[in-house]
């Protein structure tokens, strides 16, 4: 089921953004993160995707930046979590 909500559209956007970090090389400068919020002890406490953008956008990130950098964080930090990261977003946009 497709969600047609606006959150849905930038979840849907934002997994694609985080998908594409998961998978490109990284960029020669990488984002700099919040040391205030672990992405991956929320991952790995089970927090979802969908929660932990909502967190960085309420931080000022846009849903495009907020992929990108849980998937850089994912990618760099916890890659141990991109299995679940991947299948969280791969449902996010089925």
């Amino acid at each position: 089921m497709r969600q047609t909500t606006s959150h849905g559209h930038r979840m849907i956007a934002a997994g694609a953004a985080m998908v594409a970090a998961l998978t490109l090389p990284a960029p020669a400068e990488a984002a700099t993160i919040d040391s205030r919020f672990d992405i991956c002890a929320a991952l790995r406490d089970g927090t979802s995707l969908a929660a932990i953008e909502t967190t960085l956008e309420a931080r000022g990130y846009n849903a495009t930046n907020a992929g990108v950098l849980t998937g850089t964080t994912i990618r760099q930090h916890c890659p141990d979590q991109a299995g679940n990261a991947m299948a969280q977003a791969q449902n996010a946009s089925a």
